[in-house]
């Protein structure tokens, strides 16, 4: 009779702490633009979704899990945020913590005709900025696969979140990362997508915009020619393009621009991840 007892208080111990689905985020420390990663061992045929900081996110397939990858906004606030993640009837609570970060300072001087645009430049670069935000709320199927990879292989010689303050009055954020590159050097897809976009930009040059899928999209710019066209499917280090310094470039390099859920993130925090 014991016995019998015992074992109802275990199974009753252990259905009441035995997790329906296993819930993986990674990193648990982030600053504010980095990337993190979702990641729920897929026992079925469920589908997820996953809360933070008041964004939904949809979770999708890859291999045995289901994944989302999930922007830190850079005027997040820093602190421990929860992450509700939803799989079938089940909903689990986890946490990561936004760690406080001050990105870099420096003072710019350029010629004013570099900063003040002309009514028909102006216009132009209006135009094409609503050309590109028009896709990156697109969440389309997920097309990368495994870890993504540095664009060049070559050292960044300017940071994401660069604070930049130009003539002493007006403030500009780099929201993308500079590869150092000589002209012509080639240029690879960070991993596998479709090209939505490659034209002549004011601000980027020859620019290069490729899909991921789930909301994330790679941006290539200052191209000195492209390799592949709109439409393309490319693989992972397919060379897409050439290092140049068209558009509002002092000098031959690449800046790379990440978008995910339409959100500016780092470029490295991406490729930091283990997928």
């Amino acid at each position: 009779m014991n016995i019998i007892r015992i074992a109802i208080i275990a199974f009753l111990f252990l259905s009441s702490n035995t997790y329906a689905f296993d819930i993986k985020v990674a990193p648990k420390d982030v600053i504010p633009g980095d990337v993190f990663s979702i990641k729920v061992k897929d026992i079925g045929s469920a589908t997820g979704e996953a809360e933070f900081n008041g964004n939904k996110i949809d979770l999708q397939t890859a291999g045995d899990d289901l994944i989302a990858l999930v922007p830190v906004p850079l005027d997040t606030e820093s602190g421990k945020y929860s992450i509700t993640v939803r799989y079938g009837k089940e909903e689990q609570i986890a946490s990561v913590e936004v760690k406080a970060h001050k990105f870099k300072t420096i003072q710019l001087t350029l010629p004013e005709g570099k900063v003040i645009l002309s009514p028909k430049n102006l216009e132009r670069a209006q135009r094409e900025a609503k050309l590109q935000s028009d896709v990156w709320f697109l969440s389309t199927v997920m097309a990368w696969e495994g870890n993504f990879v540095s664009p060049t292989g070559t050292p960044v010689s300017t940071e994401f979140g660069l604070n930049r303050i130009i003539n002493k009055k007006r403030n500009s954020v780099h929201r993308g990362t500079d590869f150092r590159g000589k002209k012509g050097a080639p240029v690879r897809s960070i991993n596998s997508g479709r090209v939505v976009l490659a034209a002549n930009l004011f601000f980027g040059g020859n620019t290069l915009v490729i899909d991921h899928g789930m909301g994330l999209y790679s941006i290539y710019m200052h191209l000195s020619k492209f390799n592949v066209s709109k439409g393309d499917k490319v693989s992972k280090e397919q060379t897409v393009g050439f290092v140049g310094s068209t558009g509002r470039a002092t000098g031959p390099h690449l800046h790379m621009s990440v978008k995910l859920k339409g959100v500016s993130v780092n470029p490295e925090s991406l490729f930091r991840l283990e997928l």
